[in-house]
């Protein structure tokens, strides 16, 4: 609808959704651009339905549209810098008018962590913004996944800060709320940094250190229940995760059990960062099947 220039449909096919599903929709519809054509052209589209009435669901993809396009110039480094920076700012003062209006947007509030980190606003400011998202919703997941990654020594804190909000986190919730993982994520944080700093040596061993292992398997007993009888994205996400730590942390059973509970249901992380072959980091789901593999092969050479 957009590529044909159909917003008219396009807004009331929107404005049909739950409100819950118009953040993975919008996602999903960029998905798709990003395959059929470059960013700034499907910018351009975001562009053309936005000028055209200036309302509330065009200005939300519009912002979507600008951050995704943000970090893809991120991504892209040198000359995309400047746009990078451009792309933020526009997000930003559109969230800012937007959110005028609908001030218990959460998802706008989040939204606005998102580009706290990309503009490198100091600390405080990542914390003003995510009280005032705690203010509407409290246990909003993607709010503290964003609020966890701007906390990390990249971004504009430190190892320590990313685990005190994780671990403080957690404890202040309810057992068997799924936002009692957010250690489990800071834990593939540290992993995903040793990477990126070439540190071969630490990538998978950082699970099998003893005080990982512990608290991914004080967690994993904790929610598993929980996160199978919960049958949503946000749950099939997290088991997939822990099937991931219990794998890394050489806990084969207990990453049987998860890869059971998760049904099938492969997420694209954390098993793109898990693949050795440009095939497997690909194709998540071939990443899953050598696990199970694996497993079952150490299951065969090792009976009870």
């Amino acid at each position: 609808m957009l590529r044909a220039g159909e917003h008219d449909r396009l807004r009331y096919t929107l404005s049909r959704l739950h409100p819950d599903s118009l953040r993975s929709t919008l996602e999903a519809m960029l998905d798709l651009l990003d395959e059929a054509e470059s960013s700034s052209r499907w910018l351009e589209r975001l562009w053309q339905w936005y000028q055209g009435n200036r309302e509330i669901l065009a200005a939300t993809a519009l912002i979507h549209g600008l951050l995704r396009h943000a970090w893809i110039c991120h991504g892209r480094g040198g000359k995309w810098a400047a746009e990078f920076r451009e792309s933020l700012e526009e997000a930003e003062r559109l969230l800012d008018q937007t959110l005028a209006k609908q001030p218990e947007n959460a998802d706008l509030l989040c939204l606005r962590l998102l580009a706290a980190r990309g503009l490198r606003r100091e600390l405080p400011e990542h914390w003003l913004r995510f009280r005032a998202l705690l203010a509407v919703a409290p246990t909003h997941y993607r709010g503290h996944l964003c609020m966890l990654e701007n906390l990390t020594a990249r971004w504009c804190g430190s190892d320590q800060a990313m685990f005190r909000f994780a671990r403080g986190r957690a404890s202040q919730l309810p057992v068997g709320d799924p936002l009692r993982a957010l250690p489990l994520l800071a834990h593939f944080e540290m992993r995903q940094q040793d990477a990126w700093r070439g540190d071969v040596a630490a990538v998978d061993p950082w699970f099998c250190r003893p005080e990982v292992s512990a608290e991914v398997i004080a967690l994993w007993q904790e929610l598993q229940a929980p996160l199978a009888g919960q049958g949503n994205a946000q749950a099939d996400e997290l088991l997939n995760f822990f099937a991931a730590a219990l794998y890394l942390s050489s806990h084969p059973d207990l990453a049987s059990e998860a890869l059971t509970r998760m049904d099938g249901r492969c997420a694209v992380a954390p098993w793109n960062a898990l693949g050795r072959t440009e095939r497997e980091k690909h194709n998540p789901g071939w990443v899953v099947d050598r696990v199970k593999a694996e497993i079952a092969a150490k299951s065969s050479a090792n009976p009870q």
